[in-house]
Parts: structure tokens; sequence; C-alpha cells
């Protein structure tokens, strides 16, 4: 596996372009728009579950949610939908990234761009800060994830150097921004603040049972976070200098235990 990032790192002194974020908006038809501390009507805010029961109940009960920017800086949660394709349209071009690790760079003027296709990088979110790309990558392998921030600086109008910034302990899925200099990485097992200007990683919140959860989306809500799962919603409150953390779920799944572990139908309710 050294080798072939080794490979890809020397092949990625290509042209290519810069971006902004690689995480496009992900479109819902239905859902409704909360502000920061409120819990949309028909649901309640609960403690996370304890113990291997109430998590098992969650995972079977709970159906999957998005949490999608909204107007004002509010949230839209709605449906799990498909992701929407990695893509972002530069000033002067259009980087992409498809299936098997594939990354293409089409400029708009006629220019050399390029197709790199390399299985080991999952390109899962992306963002711009001083005129450089930051790509937040990683996957499950072996049964265990993994992840890394890299960094593509630009050298010229045509041509990147790739660096492997940092190593992650999880595999990221998600990311925003959070003030001019810090990019906030969702992972499959908690957040992390990345510094962009020193380049180091604060890690924010940790639950090791998220996995289980495969959380998919993230956004900023007030001081703290929301997160769209596979089994629910997740809401992250500053206390102190961490965070609490609470779950949204529909009124009905409010007791997350045998034998009211069947939540039935799911809905937000406008």
């Amino acid at each position: 596996m050294r080798q072939s990032r080794i490979a890809w790192a020397a092949l990625c002194a290509l042209a290519v372009g810069a971006a902004g974020g690689w995480n496009g908006p992900a479109a819902a038809s239905a859902g409704i728009v909360v502000g920061a501390g409120e819990v949309p009507r028909g649901w309640a805010a609960i403690a996370a579950p304890e113990g291997n029961a109430q998590w098992q109940c969650a995972i079977d009960a709970l159906q999957a949610w998005d949490v999608l920017g909204g107007p004002g800086g509010r949230v839209r949660i709605a449906p799990q939908q498909p992701p929407p394709p990695l893509r972002v349209a530069l000033d002067d071009g259009v980087m992409a990234a498809g299936d098997g690790g594939r990354i293409e760079w089409t400029p708009n003027r006629a220019a050399a761009g390029f197709v790199l296709s390399n299985a080991d990088i999952r390109p899962q979110a992306a963002t711009e800060y001083g005129g450089d790309v930051f790509v937040a990558e990683g996957r499950h392998r072996g049964g265990r994830s993994e992840g890394a921030i890299l960094r593509f600086e630009r050298r010229d109008a045509q041509r990147w150097r790739i660096h492997r910034m940092l190593e992650l302990d999880a595999m990221p899925v998600a990311a925003a921004r959070s003030g001019a200099g810090d990019w906030v990485v969702l992972t499959d097992a908690g957040l992390i603040r990345i510094d962009l200007a020193a380049q180091r990683q604060q890690p924010l919140h940790r639950n090791p049972r998220w996995p289980q959860l495969q959380p998919q989306s993230l956004q900023p809500s007030g001081t703290g976070w929301l997160i769209g799962t596979d089994h629910g919603v997740i809401r992250l409150m500053p206390f102190g200098e961490h965070f609490s953390e609470q779950w949204l779920v529909p009124e009905n799944c409010r007791r997350l235990a045998a034998p009211q572990c069947g939540c039935g139908p799911q809905r937000v309710e406008r």
C-alpha cells in the first residue's frame, strides 16, 4: 500500500485545478428546517443510548436521515438520499472524483487535463484554503477504518504537488467549514477539527459505537452540530470544552428499549 501511495503522489505533480468544497449540495424533496436547539414537531431529544440493548434497539428501529444546509444557517432534516457525485467547478475547470479512486481534472481552456485512478484513494470531502486544496479520504480495510487529509499544493497555473498531511484513526465521511481556517471533519467514529493554517488536527468528540450507525452527513447548528446517520440524527451541543451527545428521534422512538423497540413509521412533520 505504501508503494501505491508513493506512486500516486508522484503522479499528482500534474495539472490540477483549485477547489472550494467537494461535497456538493444534496437535494431533498421532503423534510423540515430546524434552527439551533430546536426539535422537529413530533420528535424528541433524548440522551444517547446506554448499553448494548439500547444500541441494538436504535440500530433495529431508527431509519436513515440526512442533515442538509437550509436557509438562514438553519438545517434541513430529510430522508436519506444517494450522495451526489464528488464534483467541484473551479474558476479554471472542473475536478471530479468517481468510483475506484478515479480523479479527473478538466480545464476550461485548451490546457492539459488528467485522469488518475488509484484504488487506495477514496475522496470523501474537500475544501480550499490559501489557494491549496485539502482532501479528506478514507475507507474500510481489513475490518478497520482508516483515513487521511491530503494537501494539494498549487505550484503554478498548471502543476500541483500532493502531501499526505495528516493521518486519521477513522474513516472520514463528510466535512464542513467552521471559521476562516477551520475544517471540521466527520468520521465514522467522531468529529475532528482540522486547523488548515497550522495543519494540525484536534479531536472534538468521539464515540466508538458510531460505526454501527454509519454517519453520513454533517451540518453546523448554532455552536453545535447535527449529524445524519443510517440510524437516526445525532445532536452535539457544546458543554465546556467538550460536546454533549443527544439524539433527535421521532416521538414514538423516545424509548429505545424492549419491548417498545419498534417505532413504526418515521417522518418529519411540517
